[in-house]
């Protein structure tokens, strides 16, 4: 996000001449918030259980629904007047393909390492 979609709507790297650095600024808190909500939000559903998480193994259906909300609810943020007040500004719709791909590798990673761990320990916990 930092290199590749602050820099294209902001007009440049941070330190560059002529970069707007306050939009830069708001576009990565903005993003950093969102995808800082999904993945710490996703991340328990990786390691509650040894089995291989949405698909050999689902949470209870109101844990999938507050969850649901609240990652809706946190992505709507910086698109609110209580989002500009915190700093933040609207994320482009470029973002959601890069913190799709990012969520993907890191829950992926989170999963595989969680397999290494059982391996070696045999449980979870």
């Amino acid at each position: 996000m930092f290199f590749v979609i602050c820099p294209a709507v902001a007009g440049g790297a941070f330190g560059a001449a002529g970069v707007d650095k306050a939009l830069f600024i708001s576009l990565f808190n903005a993003g950093w918030f969102v995808e800082s909500l999904w993945s710490q939000t996703l991340v328990i559903h990786m390691i509650r259980t040894p089995k291989v998480p949405f698909i050999q193994s689902r949470a209870s259906l109101p844990v999938l629904l507050v969850n649901s909300m609240s990652i809706a609810a946190g992505t709507i943020v910086p698109y609110t007047p209580f989002g500009k007040m915190l700093g933040m500004s609207a994320m482009p719709a470029s973002y959601f393909p890069w913190l799709f791909g990012i969520l993907f590798c890191y829950m992926f990673l989170a999963t595989f390492l969680k397999t290494l761990y059982k391996r070696r320990y045999g449980e979870l916990l």
